[in-house]
């Protein structure tokens, strides 16, 4: 049975399982080159027929989410009324609360016109397009992605993102194939938008630059403005539930909010972040906490486990035995959640896996001499084993390489087939790489390291080793790293690191191997190869304008090594 899975939200994907295997899985953004689009991914659709020489006749089924389009239970009425009540019942001036409840008002309409007019309309379009289309809950197709892909027997699922169909987050039960929703967060007490919110009043993008404030917050001490951000989202042990604290006067479930302001007067930028970063670590693991005294298995899928660092803590809890992040936590994965539900609905499949995620379209074409003439570069030619050798000194002496090599990853991280590397041995790189990119980030760059190498250079722990293959969750650096690798450790002594061996991708073990040989060291540098501020590059003519704006040293593109032809 062929299942084909839609996401038309942000970072709008398609994927293809065939019974309990994802074969293909691919973002519309990687094709038209605009960042976190959504809508529906009709390029994307046409390329994984195209590639996996389907029709859509061929399709069993096709599966999307937005059940509540369908069952028209958005807006909540009564977590509105409950949220109001609190309002009108709370120690605020009378302005202040009818401010507060125009808000919430404001925040009740707009969730009306996404969900009974664009979401249903793309519902309605998708049903025209292509018949078999069969609808889930947004959270339980997040639920769904962690759950069945995580090799768990049974575990809980837990859920957390701005928002989608009736909750901003969910927990399940999860065992035989079946998913039990036990807790369900109102769509108006938001950890996406707490985080979200703070991103925007520190000069980020909400819903993209996440990540800096991650980054940042690791430079200053958390206690100073702690107190002030605990005004905005608690975990309510009542009624074990995240709250976001309206009633305060603080809060509110948007992106803008102009309640945050004062913060900036009282407290320096690096300050708050912290402080929301702890903020979020502490409702969540005590969310957590809550769910058994005994060790669980717990599967995590939403955006806000985008928050490697967050993942990190709760790795680390006392009833935690082993966590699993799908690779594609954000939006972009509720395409394989959807299929999956669909998958085990109509064909009573409870098992699910993938070999790797690298789910997109191969790159298998060398560059034309014309382009090389277009673009001003020559090729090395050199033999498969010469040419190892050569990329690893070319690292050893500092130089930085794109990597774009066979299938493109799937999901928000570069695994090494669509990276830049290079030599982590001294921090000033961080200086010039980013100047070379154009970004200003506060994390330094992440480690992609080899497999037997890793416990020698990280704290090993069973948890984490699963979601290091896929850069979902940071670790403790060991001295040693600091000592050989100090380009790769954050100022908190974490990084996010790969793990690479030889049967998930040969070409990065490879050039690992080589530059080890001239270093010593088993470790290289691994960020995105992309134009900066767009989508990660998908194919060579991509790769040559980033290797070219970015000002690069060498591209390898599917075995093959090019430099500037000056």
């Amino acid at each position: 049975m062929l299942i084909l899975g839609i996401n038309y939200l942000s970072e709008s994907s398609v994927c293809l399982i065939k019974d309990g295997n994802l074969q293909y899985a691919l973002s519309e953004e990687r094709i038209n080159r605009k960042k976190n689009w959504y809508g529906i991914p009709y390029l994307s659709i046409n390329k994984l027929l195209k590639d996996c020489n389907l029709k859509i006749s061929d399709i069993d089924y096709f599966s999307t989410h937005g059940l509540s389009a369908i069952n028209k239970n958005v807006p909540n009425l009564n977590d509105f009324e409950i949220k109001k009540n609190k309002i009108k019942n709370s120690l605020l001036n009378e302005k202040k609360k009818r401010n507060l409840i125009k808000k919430i008002n404001e925040r009740k309409d707009h969730e009306k016109k996404v969900i009974h007019k664009r979401t249903f309309g793309i519902l309605k379009n998708l049903k025209k397009k292509f018949k078999k289309v069969e609808i889930f809950d947004h959270h339980k197709s997040h639920a769904a992605s962690a759950y069945f892909f995580s090799n768990f027997t049974k575990c809980y699922a837990l859920t957390i993102d701005g928002w989608g169909d009736n909750a901003s987050s969910k927990l399940f039960y999860c065992s035989n194939g079946k998913l039990e929703e036990l807790r369900r967060t109102p769509t108006i007490d938001s950890l996406g938008y707490f985080y979200g919110s703070i991103t925007k009043l520190l000069g980020f993008t909400p819903h993209k630059h996440e990540g800096k404030v991650l980054g940042l917050a690791a430079y200053a001490d958390f206690k100073k403005a702690y107190k002030e951000i605990s005004k905005l989202i608690s975990f309510n042990k009542k009624i074990l539930n995240f709250e976001g604290t309206t009633e305060k006067g603080v809060y509110l479930p948007s992106f803008n909010n102009p309640n945050l302001n004062y913060l900036l007067k009282r407290f320096s930028k690096a300050e708050i972040a912290a402080a929301t970063q702890k903020r979020l670590e502490d409702v969540v693991t005590d969310y957590i906490k809550s769910i058994s005294k005994k060790k669980i298995d717990l599967a995590l899928a939403g955006g806000v486990f985008s928050n490697v660092k967050l993942n990190q803590k709760i790795s680390e809890l006392n009833n935690i035995n082993n966590i699993y992040v799908f690779p594609n936590m954000g939006d972009g994965g509720l395409s394989v959640g959807s299929a999956a539900l669909c998958m085990n609905e109509k064909k009573g499949i409870k098992k699910f896996k993938y070999k790797n995620m690298y789910l997109g379209p191969k790159c298998s074409q060398k560059i034309s001499n014309k382009k090389l003439k277009i673009f001003k570069m020559k090729r090395i030619r050199l033999s498969p084993l010469k040419l190892y050798t050569y990329i690893g000194k070319l690292l050893h002496n500092n130089k930085v390489i794109a990597l774009v090599d066979k299938k493109m990853e799937f999901g928000p991280r570069a695994l090494c087939n669509r990276s830049i590397i290079c030599s982590a041995k001294d921090n000033k790189i961080n200086i010039d790489l980013n100047e070379k990119l154009k970004r200003t980030e506060f994390m330094p760059f992440a480690p992609v390291v080899l497999k037997k190498d890793y416990s020698k250079y990280f704290y090993f722990s069973e948890k984490k080793h699963i979601n290091t293959f896929n850069m979902t969750i940071t670790v403790k650096c060991k001295k040693i790293t600091k000592k050989k690798a100090p380009a790769i450790v954050h100022v908190d002594s974490t990084a996010r690191p790969q793990i690479v061996d030889q049967k998930i991708n040969s070409n990065m073990y490879n050039i690992l191997k080589s530059y080890k040989k001239f270093s010593k060291i088993p470790i290289l540098i691994n960020t995105s190869l992309n134009v900066h501020e767009e989508p990660i590059v998908s194919n060579e003519n991509d790769a040559l304008r980033a290797f070219k704006s970015s000002n690069l040293d060498y591209l390898f593109v599917d075995g093959c090594l090019y430099t500037h032809d000056n």
